[in-house]
């Protein structure tokens, strides 16, 4: 083989640059290595190219990781049959995002510092202010308890994704809480059962239905 065809073989195995196959390869290094592998320099070699012929499609490494968040909430349910009642609906779509983001390793932790704006993201805006606005929240309280309710719902992932890893994540603090039940702290130590009770599942939808409820009753904001 004369290196003239060895050149033109090569260019041909290359995996043809486009932006699904730019976003597939990083969902790819995502499942295999997790998301702080997920850079530019990485896919180049992934992609077999230089890093400079990735620009067409994002400049930094933040807007490659917003690319592969708004990959990713494609997976969200936003029609889990509930559209009679919308804040059913809401709490079913907020807990399908949960266990989306609790799919990749460290997807959480970034959703909590990146913007996603790609169409898959503004569906699942879309989605959770058309439930809030359903619910009677006016333009404002629905567009600020997005807000809200993203932060909580991502900030619950990164923690649940930080501690499925752990062998036994509360049983120190569990522990600790018991045996430190004494006068100095007599709040902690009579409701240390009641800070580790329930399962996970239960404590998220405690927890979305107390947001919910503090949406509806906070003083209208003002901007």
């Amino acid at each position: 083989m004369t290196e003239r065809q060895r050149r033109v073989r090569a260019r041909a195995a290359k995996p043809s640059l486009s932006l699904e196959a730019f976003t597939a390869a990083a969902l790819a290094v995502l499942e295999r290595e997790g998301m702080a592998a997920v850079t530019l320099r990485r896919l180049a070699k992934e992609l077999q190219t230089g890093p400079a012929s990735l620009y067409a499609y994002v400049r930094t490494v933040q807007e490659l990781h917003a690319l592969v968040l708004d990959r990713v909430l494609a997976d969200v349910d936003l029609h889990p049959g509930l559209d009679g009642d919308p804040r059913a609906r809401l709490k079913a779509v907020c807990t399908s995002y949960l266990h989306v983001l609790l799919r990749h390793d460290g997807l959480a932790g970034l959703a909590a510092g990146v913007l996603p704006y790609g169409e898959n993201a503004i569906a699942l805006t879309d989605t959770v202010l058309g439930c809030l606005r359903a619910t009677g929240a006016s333009p404002l309280r629905a567009a600020w308890g997005y807000d809200v309710l993203m932060l909580h719902v991502t900030a619950v992932a990164a923690e649940m994704n930080r501690r499925r890893g752990q062998r036994d994540p509360v049983g120190r603090a569990r522990t600790a809480y018991e045996d430190g039940a004494d006068e100095r702290f007599p709040h902690a130590g009579a409701l240390h059962e009641e800070l580790f009770a329930g399962t996970g599942a239960q404590r998220v939808s405690w927890a979305l239905d107390a947001v919910l409820v503090g949406i509806a009753a906070a003083k209208e904001p003002e901007a």
